[in-house]
């Protein structure tokens, strides 16, 4: 599983109906980011490493 992958499902969760990338993919990218931002602000990733992930798909 990628980082990417795993970052989306990380915020799935918070409401599973909702960041489905199956039913919602747009909110489920947005999702992501959120997620992302947050592991920044914490430490667990840098900017560099975030936008590494993000290129990984486009």
């Amino acid at each position: 599983m990628t980082d990417y992958e795993c970052i989306l499902l990380a915020g799935i969760p918070n409401a599973p109906s909702v960041y489905a990338p199956t039913k919602n993919p747009r909110l489920a990218r947005q999702r992501q980011r959120q997620v992302m931002e947050k592991m920044i602000e914490n430490g667990y990733l840098t900017q560099k490493e975030a936008d590494e992930i993000l290129q990984q798909t486009e």
